[in-house]
């Protein structure tokens, strides 16, 4: 951050925001990192992928997002899956601007030259995390450059109406029987 200025000033995520992304930071927090929260909200399961998309491109970090909804008569089941791919260092999250405000033609995951440079253990201070939340159930992950971690996160809930409707059906059916039997 020291060679590339002010995040607020240098960070150009006006697409994003004109797009539907929530944008919240650069702001410094409480750990004594700088975060850039993003956030869009989607409707139906099919749209997932498609917003994942909008953020990271075919080949940047954020792959292979899916949810997913299947429903029996009593539950309904979500699946969020994903793949966060940093294993292209910073070169995964940057674009061609950035790359020649750094005076690299490519930044290679090449982390023991890119502390050297920056005096930093990269690995350690840049950090993304990707929340997923679904009915009922929420998770974090975080991801260091370099790395790859796999996303899986599934939640359940009852469907009530159905089930109450059956219960009722079943009450007023038990109600109906007993006074047949009383009436005999």
């Amino acid at each position: 951050m020291r060679e590339l200025g002010d995040p607020a000033t240098e960070l150009r995520l006006d697409d994003l925001r004109q797009s539907g992304w929530t944008v919240v930071g650069p702001a410094k927090e409480a750990d004594g990192l700088t975060w850039v929260r993003l956030a869009k909200r989607f409707v139906g399961v099919e749209e997932a992928g498609r917003v994942a998309a909008e953020l990271s491109g075919p080949d940047g970090p954020f792959r292979e997002f899916t949810v997913t909804r299947t429903r029996t008569f009593a539950k309904t089941t979500t699946r969020f899956t994903g793949l966060m791919d940093l294993s292209n260092g910073l070169a995964g999250l940057s674009d061609a601007a950035l790359q020649q405000a750094l005076g690299d033609a490519t930044l290679p995951v090449d982390l023991p030259g890119l502390q050297q440079r920056f005096g930093d253990a990269l690995d350690q201070t840049v950090r993304v995390q990707v929340t997923a939340n679904l009915p009922g159930r929420s998770q974090s992950w975080d991801a260091r450059l370099g790395g790859q971690v796999r996303l899986t996160l599934e939640s359940e809930a009852w469907n009530l109406r159905p089930v109450l409707a059956a219960l009722a059906a079943l009450a007023f059916a038990a109600l109906a029987l007993a006074i047949v039997v009383t009436r005999r």
